[in-house]
């Protein structure tokens, strides 16, 4: 009885959609027959796209709520120092609230009460000339800083102009505030077979001068720090 209900029911609910369509064609004149089976086929394959859409959405929100859950348990495992009390207040800020914003402190060398230094380990821009480097940074901020550059800096500036193109030969890596591919250091870089990375904001300020530098000119990755290559 049950599975005769069932397919009465499909039948009824498949000659209703049958009437449907044929009458939104039939509101239509001979010569917009065509465009008005091409729209109606748009429209059911985009209500299959929202479903579809919604089924990812869901497994989405399942791993996030799984991701939080795992952030809570690390976060209450391995912040238990005072010194590391107010990361972990702002981790679990954020772990309870996806749209909070954490207030950290200025990227580089900053000393906080408790005595530990913070500063950027990573920064990422456009990978603008293959090839690997390290050496010691030497920011140019003016035009006279040039003549303290040394043979295998790495040269950090804002952009290389045509009067800093001498010092590219020396350096052992380029690193850009400014610019992507197709901007003159990058060229001259890529010239001198010299890895390159432009596009790194604050570069001049979050780089000093005599830091560790490492130059990934394949990924676009400048770290900071003792790295091995």
């Amino acid at each position: 009885m049950a599975d005769h209900l069932a397919q009465t029911g499909g039948r009824d609910k498949k000659d209703k959609i049958n009437r449907l369509q044929q009458n939104y064609l039939n509101s239509f004149d001979d010569d917009q027959k065509a465009w008005s089976e091409e729209l109606l086929e748009l429209a059911r394959s985009s209500y299959q796209l929202r479903d579809d859409d919604n089924i990812y959405l869901g497994r989405i929100e399942a791993q996030l709520l799984a991701a939080v859950r795992e952030a809570r348990q690390r976060i209450d495992a391995h912040f238990q120092g005072a010194s590391e009390k107010k990361i972990a207040d702002e981790l679990r800020k954020v772990v309870e609230s996806l749209d909070h914003r954490p207030q950290f402190q200025p990227p580089y060398k900053q000393k906080p009460q408790d005595g530990f230094i913070v500063q950027a380990r990573q920064l990422i821009g456009q990978p603008a000339g293959p090839g690997l480097a390290k050496g010691p940074a030497r920011v140019i901020q003016h035009t006279a800083d040039l003549a303290e550059f040394k043979y295998g800096e790495i040269l950090i500036c804002d952009a290389v102009d045509p009067n800093m193109t001498f010092v590219v030969p020396l350096a052992a890596g380029v690193v850009e505030r400014r610019g992507g591919m197709l901007i003159h250091g990058a060229i001259i870089a890529r010239e001198y077979g010299l890895p390159c990375v432009t596009g790194i904001p604050d570069a001049t300020r979050l780089i000093q001068n005599g830091d560790q530098v490492t130059v990934d000119g394949y990924l676009g990755i400048v770290t900071l720090g003792s790295s091995e290559l």
